[in-house]
């Protein structure tokens, strides 16, 4: 696309808009099983909507021109704090995401660690390899180097693991309340007990279960502590726009106490503008998604976050049965809204094309031969698949006896002349391709992939 030379009309500006987007999943259809957390609530959407508009002209920037935005972004992090077993010692910050509230927790350990070990020291992360991969993408931003702990067949963070490679260059430690791709929980006060003896940051990367364990706590399910109540936890992660139900671009990052955070702020004052105070890594950035939050939680409050954690709860009850009759090995035991399906004899990846085809979304995750992952079925489960689960069960039924064939021949596919346009017509082969490559070389062939073929104007 050029640059265009003159303006359009508001309706064909929109209209193309809305052309653009005829391929896309609905996000509130009901039929997305990942990338979407959606209350299934239209009136809640309506309210979100209107609370990002109010704000979405006000920048974070300076919270001098806008007390408002200092108001609210401290009274979620308040709620936040008060969910995750904060006492009024507890602090922390809006941000716009997870990826920025682990950067932020890591770059306040470094800054710590260097404080303590001196400048010239290279602070090293211990991280279980089920951990999110933003540890490792901050780790690679801040020059701190990581190491890659075990899990055990559970898949939870092995203790004996993290202990033997946790030492004098450690300046954290880290937990998942629960992992992204099982859906389990990670034995923080285990992790604590290292972090206490060794005097170790510990960090529980909460971004998927802070809004929704301590609802399903509540409602009498197994959950383990994972928050404040624990000694040993130093910071926390947790992703509003996840099961906190608010517009994408909405985290928290949490401290136990403030001295903990000091390290994350950046100031400068030594050029000729006025001083700059970034709590956070961006610094221009629209307010719509701090309001829109604080609409969430306010309009849905403990109650409402309790009936849709119901809700969640059938609809992962029903699924967990449902797809174990139709052959599907459940993964760990999870006590997350997330869960995950492998099969020995079956093309997982063929499942989802034909999933895709009757118009549901369902994630592919490849896992590593090379490093005994294996190959899974991703779920996040959000309320309104309680209205949905049953039809979709069905569909997997039929799904599953479709896809009882061999695995898709890849020998002879050329990956060096793939383009964006042939992705999508063999997901099967690359996923199955992704599973058998050593991972060092999926990721450089996706780093030059994606920077030679799809990111092009």
């Amino acid at each position: 696309m050029k640059f265009p030379h003159s303006g359009r009309k508001a309706e064909e500006v929109l209209e193309d808009l809305d052309s653009y987007a005829r391929n896309d999943f609905d996000p509130h259809s009901k039929r997305m099983w990942g990338h979407v957390y959606y209350a299934g609530l239209k009136e809640l959407v309506e309210v979100v909507r209107r609370a990002y508009l109010m704000y979405m002209d006000k920048t974070m920037l300076d919270f001098t021109t806008f007390p408002s935005l200092l108001k609210m972004e401290n009274e979620v992090v308040g709620a936040a704090a008060n969910l995750l077993g904060g006492d009024d010692g507890v602090v922390g910050c809006f941000t716009y995401g997870g990826t920025e509230s682990i950067m932020l927790a890591l770059k306040a350990a470094r800054e710590k660690f260097r404080k303590e070990k001196g400048k010239d020291a290279v602070p090293e992360v211990v991280l279980p390899a089920t951990a999110h991969p933003a540890f490792w993408k901050s780790a690679e931003y801040l020059g701190m180097r990581v190491r890659r702990a075990a899990v055990d067949d559970g898949f939870r963070a092995d203790l004996d693991s993290v202990n033997e490679l946790a030492g004098r260059k450690t300046a954290l430690i880290a937990g998942s309340a629960p992992n992204y791709p099982f859906g389990v929980v990670d034995d923080i006060n285990g992790l604590s007990d290292i972090a206490v003896d060794r005097d170790i940051w510990l960090h529980v990367d909460a971004c998927l279960g802070g809004f929704s364990l301590p609802f399903f706590k509540k409602l009498g399910e197994r959950v383990p502590d994972f928050d404040f109540r624990i000694e040993g936890v130093s910071s926390i992660s947790a992703d509003f726009h996840k099961y906190g139900f608010a517009p994408r671009g909405s985290s928290v990052v949490l401290y136990r106490e403030a001295k903990l955070r000091e390290g994350q702020i950046f100031v400068m004052a030594s050029w000729p503008g006025y001083p700059l105070v970034n709590t956070a890594v961006l610094s221009t950035r629209s307010a719509g998604t701090l309001a829109a939050t604080w609409a969430v939680i306010n309009y849905l409050g403990m109650n409402g976050y309790l009936e849709l954690a119901k809700r969640m709860l059938y609809a992962k009850r029903r699924l967990i049965e449902g797809l174990a009759e139709v052959g599907l090995e459940l993964l760990g035991d999870p006590e997350g809204a997330v869960v995950a399906f492998t099969s020995p004899d079956l093309n997982l990846f063929h499942v989802s094309s034909i999933m895709a085809g009757k118009g549901w979304y369902v994630q592919s995750q490849p896992g590593s031969k090379q490093l005994g992952y294996p190959k899974s079925l991703h779920f996040s489960i959000n309320p309104g698949h309680a209205d949905v689960v049953e039809e979709f069960i069905e569909d997997m039924k039929h799904a599953v006896d479709a896809a009882r064939k061999e695995y898709p021949d890849v020998s002879n596919f050329d990956i060096s002349k793939i383009d964006y346009e042939s992705v999508l017509e063999n997901m099967e082969i690359i996923n199955e391709l992704i599973h058998s490559m050593p991972p060092e070389v999926v990721e450089s062939t996706f780093r030059y992939f994606i920077n030679e073929s799809i990111f092009r104007p």
